[in-house]
């Protein structure tokens, strides 16, 4: 192999390198992550072949960009595996749920609106609901509840609760 073959193939996997270091430590921090929990979960029928989730929660940006909620979703797995999405209950609806079912107890958090934005470091504590095809008793018997949120990007972080 000839001198000037080697001080190419050297010069450029070392140019490679860097240029893949760069990237790595531009990039490191960049995706918007919602780090929290699930503070708690309240369940009320509607009839007797739907009910409603109330969920509050917490969490903290952990990364050095803005998190952009654009849509969130609740979704349970049942007692059987199957996994249920809940339709999202719109933010004057909640406000109307709280009034007209005094038994959910007090709001506690505010709704979470679509749009919000959350600044590096930045706390949220809110409230989502979603309405389910199913009885209250096979929403309480649930084997897991995660609130998912979706940027404008369609990225996604997601808070679990803990059983």
């Amino acid at each position: 192999m000839s001198e000037l073959l080697k001080r190419i193939l050297t010069f450029g996997f070392l140019g490679a390198l860097l240029v893949a270091g760069a990237i790595y430590f531009y990039n490191e921090g960049a995706t918007p992550t919602l780090a929290g929990e699930i503070t708690e979960v309240r369940t009320l029928a509607m009839d007797e072949a739907s009910s409603v989730a109330v969920v509050n929660f917490s969490g903290t940006n952990t990364s050095d960009r803005i998190v952009f909620i654009h849509k969130r979703e609740l979704t349970i797995t049942d007692e059987n595996g199957a996994t249920h999405i809940g339709l999202p209950v719109q933010v004057s609806d909640v406000q109307n749920l709280f009034q007209y079912f005094p038994i959910l107890g007090g709001m506690k958090d505010a709704p979470l609106l679509p749009r919000t934005e959350i600044e590096p470091g930045a706390e949220l504590r809110g409230l989502v609901v979603g309405r389910f095809a199913m009885p209250k008793h096979e929403l309480d018997a649930r084997k897991s509840l995660v609130v998912k949120f979706y940027s404008d990007q369609n990225r996604s972080t997601e808070l679990s609760e803990v059983r």
